[in-house]
């Protein structure tokens, strides 16, 4: 008995199967944790006072600052004082002021509890019982202390003390009975801010998302 090509192909097509595999990568920190930081440093930064820098050539000294995420520190304490009116220079040599930075504490922490009541095993029986939360939270905090002083360049004398400044970022995702996350926070409130997403939205994007959440 003679078949078509097209039945032929049909046939084939019908008892095929077909797969695909998708690689995917993270990077090594979550965008979550660096937020938590650069919220942290541009509270601090905010806080921090400056000296008179208006027409001055200014040098921002950073070996002291030994943290994380220095670059964005420095970067911000130098559009700080550009805008305080500072002539930015790159040689300490050619300075009239030397802005120095160091820091405090720079780094995240986190927390998590819940209510409810754990898993149990009953002595003697081959019985397990599962755990159930009732309510569950995880925190996630970002820190950042940072101290600024400023000395004239050619003397070494110093003209200001700003102190340190602390400020604290965090982000916070709770469950009632399953039903959530609910995210709230100073970094939720940013991502909302700059996305133009709510509360809710970004809570409805996290389920759909096959009920994944950052760790």
């Amino acid at each position: 008995m003679k078949y078509s090509y097209t039945a032929i192909i049909a046939s084939i097509l019908l008892i095929s199967v077909g797969c695909t595999t998708t690689r995917t990568t993270d990077t090594a920190r979550t965008g979550i944790e660096q937020l938590l930081i650069s919220n942290a440093v541009d509270q601090t930064i905010s806080k921090t006072a400056l000296p008179d820098v208006m027409g001055r050539k200014v040098f921002v000294e950073e070996k002291y600052l030994d943290s994380v995420d220095k670059g964005y520190i420095v970067g911000s304490m130098r559009q700080k004082l550009l805008s305080a009116g500072a002539s930015l220079v790159d040689a300490k040599d050619a300075s009239d002021v030397t802005v120095e930075m160091y820091s405090g504490g720079v780094g995240t922490d986190n927390v998590e509890s819940y209510l409810g009541v754990p898993g149990l095993t009953v002595p003697g029986l081959p019985v397990e019982l599962p755990e159930v939360r009732l309510y569950e939270k995880q925190s996630q905090f970002g820190t950042a202390k940072i101290g600024v002083i400023a000395y004239e360049t050619p003397t070494g004398k110093m003209m200001f003390n700003g102190g340190t400044s602390l400020a604290r970022a965090d982000n916070s995702a709770w469950s009632l009975v399953g039903i959530g996350p609910f995210q709230e926070g100073t970094v939720r409130t940013e991502v909302n801010r700059s996305t133009g997403a709510t509360d809710f939205t970004a809570r409805v994007a996290n389920t759909i998302d096959f009920g994944t959440t950052t760790r």
